[in-house]
């Protein structure tokens, strides 16, 4: 795991963006499958995107997955979905083809054994795995990671591609990719950016143990590679 640091946010998803670009060029011409996930940070990763690297990145080689979603329609604010189909497929013009979303108004527990299919029909396999070639990961106030949280922890070895979980506050469903599938070979880039997350970036450097027992803490301890995007203290 890597830590690296910037002076402000637009500094640090450009690192990121760049890091990402290098990843796509060593795949030439065949599709670059990228899992994506929400949040706030999200979407500023979405405008800066559009604003630019509308003409620096090559969009049609791109195929567009997702970490977890919410149980919501896609016209619902909540909705993952939702802000990148606002933010960054509609400007692009990102072909529908291209873009593979979790249904979240679907019945949760269907749609993780459908989405689980899709990965699989669409991605290419390792360790008899589907595998991304990169996946951009959250980390939340709480150390969660996609939609696995602390009283989830069940997720981060469960042997199905996606699963459904609940947000313990809110009790909202949510359908997420689970810890083998994260952890099977894709490099994890992780923007923790949020002015209240430095806490976060410190317990993370400190590694996985049982002191620091969290889904974020074993994922980036048990990533072949992970790269956290953080801001100076």
């Amino acid at each position: 795991m890597e830590i690296k640091r910037y002076n402000e946010m637009k500094e640090a998803l450009r690192s990121m963006t760049e890091d990402m670009m290098a990843m796509i060029r060593r795949k030439d011409f065949a599709p670059f499958n990228l899992a994506l996930s929400g949040g706030e940070t999200a979407k500023h990763m979405f405008s800066l995107w559009v604003d630019e690297y509308k003409d620096k990145i090559d969009w049609n080689n791109i195929r567009f997955f997702w970490v977890d979603e919410r149980c919501v329609p896609p016209t619902s604010p909540d909705s993952n979905y939702g802000h990148a189909n606002r933010l960054l497929f509609t400007p692009l013009r990102i072909q529908a083809d291209h873009i593979h979303r979790i249904k979240g108004e679907n019945e949760p527990g269907t749609e993780a054994m459908r989405y689980s299919w899709v990965v699989k029909e669409f991605l290419p396999l390792f360790n008899q795995m589907p595998t991304f070639d990169c996946i951009i990961l959250g980390v939340g106030e709480d150390s969660h990671t996609a939609s696995i949280f602390p009283t989830t922890m069940e997720l981060l070895s469960d042997s199905r591609n996606y699963a459904v979980s609940q947000q313990p506050s809110t009790g909202q469903y949510r359908i997420t990719m689970t810890g083998p599938l994260i952890l099977n070979g894709a490099p994890l880039l992780v923007p923790i950016l949020g002015t209240n997350k430095e806490p976060v970036v410190q317990r993370l450097s400190k590694g996985y143990s049982p002191s620091n027992d969290t889904p974020a803490a074993y994922i980036l301890s048990h990533a072949v590679q992970a790269t956290i995007y953080g801001l100076n203290p």
